[in-house]
């Protein structure tokens, strides 16, 4: 049985490996792309243009990125935000309510090691994949598609 098999049966399945994709960390999710491209090079690139990064997160618009930081813990994003540009840093900030935007700059003071800081940006991922699903952000929308 093929690694996609499962993806690929329903039109649901294109969206359960994309989302699988994302919320993998970085080095395991390469050795999946990888088997998948050996596969099925054509589903694969398919999937792959949809596939949801916290840069894509950091370019969202300001209404949807709102959107996000409404949801998304203050904590958590601060944590993902750790080394990125102080330019972004604020852009989070200025599109949160003004006490989230307090929080946010109390624990970008926190000392964070980089594994805390990639689990923060993959949960960002995964929170603006669930506003995705629920119409409230448009960016990297992913169709219904079978294999």
């Amino acid at each position: 049985m093929s690694v996609f098999a499962r993806f690929k049966r329903t039109p649901e399945g294109f969206r359960a490996l994309i989302e699988l994709w994302e919320s993998t960390p970085m080095e395991r999710r390469k050795r999946m792309i990888e088997i998948g491209m050996a596969e099925d090079p054509v589903f694969a690139q398919r999937a792959l243009e949809y596939v949801m990064t916290f840069n894509d997160v950091m370019k969202l618009p300001d209404v949807e990125l709102a959107e996000l930081m409404a949801t998304a813990p203050p904590r958590v994003t601060a944590v993902a935000l750790h080394g990125v540009d102080e330019a972004v840093q604020q852009r989070f900030i200025r599109n949160s309510k003004p006490t989230v935007g307090a929080e946010i700059r109390d624990y970008l003071n926190a000392k964070v090691g980089p594994r805390e800081i990639g689990g923060a940006q993959l949960k960002l991922v995964e929170k603006t994949r669930e506003l995705e699903r629920r119409g409230l952000v448009l960016t990297k929308k992913i169709p219904l598609m079978r294999g």
